[in-house]
Parts: structure tokens; sequence; C-alpha cells
């Protein structure tokens, strides 16, 4: 029997979401030196099970060789018969430890299952030393994939991405999480760092074209003032985006000892002194 990691459970109406959080997870990539407590486990080997058909005893034996099931929750998730089959189904074999709520439309209280939520009755003891009693409802901690702008929604699926995949792991996912943003910082600093070698080299070819043409005409004298500046903004703003990490100024530091050699080769070494000096004004 082939074991799956995650069981994306979800109702027809929200098959599309399931789909986009199995995708998600099957193309994330774990940062470098993640020490994982079982290298023997995985969190992309995803089982859909999206079409709200009757519970068989073939796609019973699947549910239950899946280690965790996450379940889509939204208004039409609450009562829906076939959900609350699966979900026992899933808990007389992993408990509810396995459950990984997934909230993607409506509020927590009209999205979870009944089961979900629990009520405790607390006492609070008054000044009068009177007692009451009041019901109070602990929802379940979830996922949450709600966005109003499909920037939030791919922003939010991102994050519990990285979150799930941390506690099918075993994992803490503040940990992996931080890890996360630190790989994405520095993917960002190599970009950067690629632009602005191209930004300096363009300003390069541009201040030999202009060099060359200088006495042709204004247009050429201002086309050298801005390919000046061009490169003066890439040197000052580039480095100050990224002050403080040092591995991001190692990558744009050499960057700019690239571009300034490939300028050396145009004649125009002195040039890129001048711009770092602030000249060219």
């Amino acid at each position: 029997m082939e074991v799956f990691d995650i069981c994306i459970l979800s109702t027809k109406s929200d098959a599309a979401v399931a789909h986009r959080l199995g995708e998600s997870l099957q193309s994330y990539r774990l940062p470098a030196n993640v020490n994982l407590p079982d290298p023997e486990q995985s969190y992309r080997r995803i089982l859909y099970d999206c079409d709200e058909m009757p519970l068989d005893e073939a796609w019973r034996a699947k549910v239950n060789a899946s280690r965790f099931l996450a379940l889509i929750c939204s208004p039409a998730t609450r009562n829906n018969p076939v959900i609350l089959e699966r979900l026992n189904c899933f808990q007389e074999t992993h408990g509810k430890n396995g459950i990984i709520a997934v909230i993607a439309a409506g509020e927590p209280a009209e999205s979870f299952p009944e089961s979900f939520i629990e009520k405790k009755t607390v006492r609070h003891i008054l000044p009068d030393l009177s007692v009451i009693e009041h019901v109070e409802t602990i929802e379940p901690v979830a996922a949450d994939l709600r966005g109003v702008t499909g920037k939030r929604r791919r922003e939010v699926l991102n994050y519990e991405t990285v979150r799930i995949a941390a506690s099918v792991l075993g994992l803490h996912p503040d940990d992996l999480e931080q890890r996360h943003r630190r790989r994405r910082r520095h993917a960002a600093a190599v970009a950067l760092a690629v632009v602005g070698a191209v930004c300096l080299a363009a300003a390069g070819i541009f201040l030999r074209l202009g060099l060359i043409a200088r006495n042709e005409g204004q247009i050429a004298e201002e086309q050298t003032k801005l390919s000046i500046s061009i490169a003066q903004r890439t040197i000052e703003e580039l480095p100050a985006a990224f002050e403080g990490d040092g591995q991001a100024m190692a990558y744009i530091g050499e960057a700019i000892e690239n571009a300034r050699a490939g300028l050396d080769e145009l004649s125009l070494g002195e040039l890129l002194d001048e711009v770092e000096r602030g000249g060219g004004e």
C-alpha cells in the first residue's frame, strides 16, 4: 500500500483551494541545513480527496495510509456527511493529532466541524465571593488561506505552506519560517546584485557611447550625465538596501567588482571612481 504524507480533504466547491495547497507543498523546497527529526519523512506525497464520493474500503485504506489529513474548511464543510465520515475514519486510526485544519472561507464557527470546537465551562469568583459560570468556545489553531485580494491569497498560501510542511516533518513552524525568510532575502539580494551588475555594465556602455559622441551636441552630453547618474544610484542604493546583511553585501560587493572589471576593459575605470566619489553632477 502506497503511503501518503498528507491527504487533503475538501468538498467539491473547495477543490481548487485543495489543489493549490497541494501544488504549493509539492513545489516547496526546504532551506539548506535543516536537520529533520526523521530524514525519511517527506511532505510532498499528496492524496486529494475532493470528489465527495462514498467511502469504500479501497479509499478507506488510502485515507488510513496518509500520515496527516489536511481539512479545507468553509461553510460547506461543517455539516457535510461525506466529510464527517472521512474525518471519523481518519481519527479511528490516527486520532486528532494528525488533522490539520485549513480555513479557506467563512468564519471558524461556521466552517469547522462541530468536533473541532471544544466547549469549556469556566467559573469566575466575583468580589462578593459569588460564583458565575459561562461557556467558552475553544477553536483549533488553523492554517488560514483567506485573503481579499489575489496577492494576499498568494502571500498566505506561501506562509501556510511553510508551516504545514514543518508540522508534517516534526519541525517547529516558526524556526522553519525564519529559515525560509532568510532564504528569500538571500535570493532577493542575489537578484538585485545581478540587476545591479547589469545596470553598471549598461551604464558603462552608454558612457563610452556618450564620450565618443560628446562633441556631437547636447543630446550626447545629457546621455552621458544620465549614464553616470544610473551608475551612481546603483552603487549607492544597492548596498544601502541590504546594510547589515553580511551575505547579501558579499554578493553585492562581488557584483560591483565584476562591473568595475568590465569597465576597466573599456578603459572607463576612472569614470567609475568618479561616480563613487559623487562626480558626474
